[in-house]
């Protein structure tokens, strides 16, 4: 950790920043690794993330958020104000009276004796005070019909709402809740499309380069993508970087293939092969990523029982006069030879864990065995028919081949289509 947190000093703008996100049991130990590395002048914020709600923990209190700590490398640091919508209960209580032509305003204190540099004195309506402006910026409200009297006669400021941007986030964020279920993608530490967008909005402009060093599932640099950022995101995991491919195409559709330079992983058939061959674990995980393959039992690619079950996709299929409901297909990956029994085996795994269908994942000089093997019986929906069992070849997956499984919401690879 300390050596990339390092590098990425190196790396980072004058005018760039980086933001660390921790849970409260590490997060004292890295502000200390960062105040070494950054200097601890250039701490800017402890932002406080409220993940989740509160729970039954024993003999504490409850968990419920996590730490973001956010640092420059100089003065020259970009920064850009983002507001939050008011709810409706801060407008009723806040924006409590009306002009002639319906615009709500609020009624802000214009009274300065608070204030760090000091305020101006002078007498207003009767009124000596210490005022937050100078007289000629009061005499410029009144004739702009800016100004509100109270009962008393005191002055203050009107704010309309129609004139507001919103509210500016503290430090304590919250209002981003989790990431939606059409968001999830199956990886454990998936953070909302919410939280990134508000970072990268706060310290990037358009055209800026956004860059996650350990981007997980990719919610950064979809967030980047869709705010017209570009962006570098890494993983150690193969998992993580074909899932991050696919995430980006399948919801930016003017996006193909070729403009994303993916390293470190197969872009080939042979290069496929050989990572089968040496590493059948990393190879699980890159088809299970690629595919968009979630987890059940644990994590795709973790070594360890996995019963029978590799990853699981979900779809919906439409059933005329039903509510549309996930349904599941398991996937099993194979790298090498495919034997009969292991076709027969996946079959029998989709029926004791009641699965709909089931995806056997292999080179194509294995798809007959495959298809010779499987059970022939199928499923359907509104839009058609599919098997229950299929093979898919890895020649078909890198060529951006489809699953014979139905489509319609089909939260295929990361991509969010909704329903």
């Amino acid at each position: 950790m300390a050596l990339r947190l390092r590098a990425l000093r190196r790396v980072l703008k004058d005018t760039g920043s980086i933001y660390l996100h921790c849970d409260p049991t590490a997060s004292h130990y890295l502000k200390l690794l960062m105040d070494a590395i950054y200097g601890h002048k250039f701490f800017l914020n402890e932002i406080i993330w409220k993940r989740t709600t509160a729970h039954g923990d024993a003999k504490r209190f409850s968990r419920v958020h996590d730490v973001i700590l956010l640092y420059s490398v100089s003065k020259k640091f970009l920064w850009n104000k983002v507001y939050l919508p008011y709810d409706d209960n801060y407008i009723a209580s806040t924006f409590k009276f009306k002009e002639k032509d319906g615009r709500k305003y609020a009624a802000d204190d214009l009274t300065g004796a608070a204030l760090s540099g000091g305020g101006y004195t002078y007498d207003w309506n009767g009124h000596t005070r210490v005022w937050f402006c100078p007289i000629q910026t009061m005499i410029r409200y009144e004739k702009q019909n800016r100004l509100h009297y109270s009962s008393t006669g005191l002055v203050y400021r009107k704010r309309y709402l129609n004139e507001t941007e919103g509210k500016a986030p503290s430090d304590m964020w919250w209002d981003i809740s989790p990431a939606r279920r059409i968001e999830r993608l199956g990886y454990p530490t998936q953070k909302p499309l919410a939280l990134l967008e508000r970072i990268i909005k706060a310290s990037s402009n358009e055209g800026d380069t956004v860059l996650d060093p350990f981007c997980g599932c990719g919610t950064t640099v979809h967030a980047a993508e869709s705010l017209g950022r570009k962006w570098i995101g890494i993983d150690i995991s193969k998992f993580s970087t074909g899932l991050i491919r696919d995430r980006i195409l399948h919801n930016f559709k003017y996006l193909n293939a070729d403009d994303i330079d993916l390293r470190g992983s197969p872009g080939s058939v042979f290069e496929a092969r050989v990572l089968a061959r040496q590493d059948p674990f990393e190879f699980e995980k890159w088809v299970c990523g690629y595919i968009g393959a979630e987890g059940m039992f644990r994590e795709p690619g973790e070594k360890g029982a996995d019963g029978g079950v590799d990853g699981v996709l979900k779809f919906f299929p439409v059933r005329e006069g039903v509510k549309v409901k996930p349904e599941y297909a398991i996937v099993q990956v194979k790298g090498g030879k495919v034997s009969p029994d292991s076709v027969k085996a996946l079959h029998e795994t989709v029926r004791r864990y009641e699965a709909t269908a089931g995806v056997m994942v292999c080179f194509g000089d294995q798809l007959g065995t495959v298809e010779n093997q499987r059970v022939k019986a199928t499923f359907s929906d509104a839009w058609g028919s599919y098997p229950v069992i299929q093979g898919f070849s890895v020649e078909s997956l890198l060529s951006d081949g489809q699953l014979d499984l139905p489509l319609y919401g089909y939260k295929r690879r990361g991509a969010m289509l909704g329903l």
